[in-house]
């Protein structure tokens, strides 16, 4: 009884390992094939794969003849041709962005011969800043001594003592005029950007002017 079971364990077993090497000569082929085929030439439309057993027993798969002393078998496989190459799409148009807001253009300069720009002066005062005014304004005022650079400790004459004092203004000729009046609409332009509503119709109203005096009389 016991040895009926083992007899037919022992078929099971070898139907299993039957079974095994079926499958995994199948996977073997398979994988062959399947590498073959990647590495195979580009223009061959059939591969053949030899299937090789040693002396021992021991399979191997090869794209070349059993070597002597071997048995073995062969199979020929037809290389599947690669499909034809799909066309590019072509790339995406670029989106309908409005471009960036340019900087505002100084006015272009009027058909007719230029006027003389109005008169622009440079003042100076005693420290050397310097600052510009289309007005002749040279700011006389008193300067008290000890502001001067004058040494009057311990007298009070001399602490309540002031000097007068002017700026050196001088006109600009036109071309120099003409440069600082574009760099005033620069900053009177950015001033009517940032106005509150009570000062905005005044900022507006002097970049009006100046864009009106560089039209006329600025090249």
């Amino acid at each position: 009884m016991n040895s009926s079971r083992i007899m037919a364990a022992s078929g099971l077993e070898v139907a299993a390992s039957r079974a095994d090497n079926r499958r995994m000569r199948t996977l073997r082929w398979s994988s062959l094939a399947i590498l073959l085929l990647a590495v195979g030439a580009p223009g061959a439309s059939e591969i053949t794969v030899y299937r090789c057993v040693d002396a021992k027993g021991v399979v191997s798969l090869q794209d070349e003849p059993c070597p002597a002393g071997q048995t073995g078998s062969q199979r020929s496989m037809t290389r599947p041709q690669d499909p034809p190459a799909r066309a590019s799409a072509p790339p995406p148009a670029p989106a309908d962005d409005e471009p960036p807001e340019a900087a505002p253009a100084l006015p272009p300069p009027p058909a007719g011969p230029l006027f003389a720009p109005p008169p622009l002066f440079q003042c100076t005062d005693y420290d050397g800043d310097v600052r510009y005014s289309e007005d002749y304004d040279p700011n006389r005022r008193c300067v008290p001594l000890s502001v001067l650079g004058y040494d009057v400790r311990g007298s009070a004459q001399g602490a309540a003592t002031c000097r007068w004092v002017s700026e050196s203004c001088l006109q600009l000729d036109d071309a120099s005029a003409c440069r600082q009046f574009k760099a005033r609409l620069e900053v009177a332009r950015s001033n009517a950007l940032h106005a509150f509503s009570d000062t905005a119709a005044f900022r507006k109203s002097e970049v009006t002017r100046l864009e009106r005096i560089i039209r006329d009389s600025c090249p």
